[in-house]
């Protein structure tokens, strides 16, 4: 009896997270048709066979896209930062593996000039 309940009990939480997650990434559409629209979606949505193909669908180079894209007037890296559920790993593909999100702090109390 107890066994059952823990199954019935999984099995509904499963279910409810992956509803979860497939309406956050469903949330997410282009206001219009343009490329850069497109890119940003698809950027957000965290499919990197997704994303390599929409950036050589695009024309655009890699180096453009992470400078000049805008989405929802942020930067596109930062709107994947903001929006996706991986965004180091989809900021490294329009990086080229240059993103870093980590922070190098230097005690500046401590340093000899």
């Amino acid at each position: 009896m107890m066994n059952t309940f823990t199954k019935t009990l999984a099995t509904i939480t499963l279910s409810l997270s992956t509803i979860g997650m497939a309406s956050a990434a469903d949330s997410l559409f282009a206001a219009d048709d343009s490329i850069t629209s497109k890119l940003c979606v698809v950027a957000a949505q965290g499919s990197k066979i997704q994303l390599h193909k929409s950036i050589k669908d695009s024309g655009l180079s890699k180096s453009y896209i992470a400078e000049s894209v805008t989405c929802n007037d942020q930067n596109i890296l930062a709107f994947v930062q903001d929006h996706a559920e991986e965004p180091e790993a989809m900021n490294n593909i329009l990086t080229g593996g240059k993103f870093k999100t980590q922070v190098d702090i230097t005690d500046l109390a401590n340093v000899k000039y």
